[in-house]
């Protein structure tokens, strides 16, 4: 297993201690969690490139485990009542959406590469901005600015992920 892949299980590992220390109330275990999380973030991409080392897994697991990651703190954050409920859904139904998407790509064509996309790469960075912001109580209208650009982004990442997913249809079929 390469050391980006490693690096990336790490980050995955870490989700429950996260979501565990968010409804315990535990703010600098969040803080520190949180920041390691996003560190190998950043240190698993640049393994991959620097040692040459992209790989299928690493494809999926990366996108996969931001996914994971983002939804299990917005829903931690809707459990504690610091975010609606409906935004949740937003960002859930649309990372459902991609992932089903992705499915029928793959058991219709076979293809299993996982291409993140621009909008794709902004909304991930749009929700980990807001959930920071929720979790350190940044002023209420920061806050509420920050959702209204991440639900924005969500629904147009959304919609960006459906067109090219019927791009890639098209071709194949």
């Amino acid at each position: 297993m390469t050391l980006a892949n490693k690096i990336t299980i790490l980050r995955l590992a870490m989700i429950p201690f996260i979501v565990i220390a968010l409804i315990e109330s535990y703010l600098w275990w969040v803080y520190i969690l949180l920041a390691l999380s996003m560190a190998t973030d950043l240190l698993d991409g640049f393994a991959a490139r620097r040692r040459g080392e992209r790989t299928r897994l690493g494809a999926f697991l990366d996108p996969m485990a931001d996914k994971l990651l983002l939804t299990s703190v917005f829903l931690s954050l809707t459990y504690l009542h610091q975010i609606p409920v409906w935004v949740f859904v937003a960002i859930f139904s649309r990372d459902v959406l991609i992932v089903l998407g992705w499915s029928v790509i793959f058991i219709l064509t076979g293809s299993s590469t996982v291409q993140p996309r621009p909008l794709g790469k902004a909304t991930t960075a749009a929700q980990m901005i807001t959930a920071l912001a929720v979790i350190v109580q940044a002023p209420a209208i920061a806050t509420i600015v920050l959702l209204w650009i991440m639900i924005a982004l969500t629904v147009i990442s959304a919609v960006d992920y459906v067109r090219t997913g019927e791009k890639r249809l098209g071709e194949w079929g």
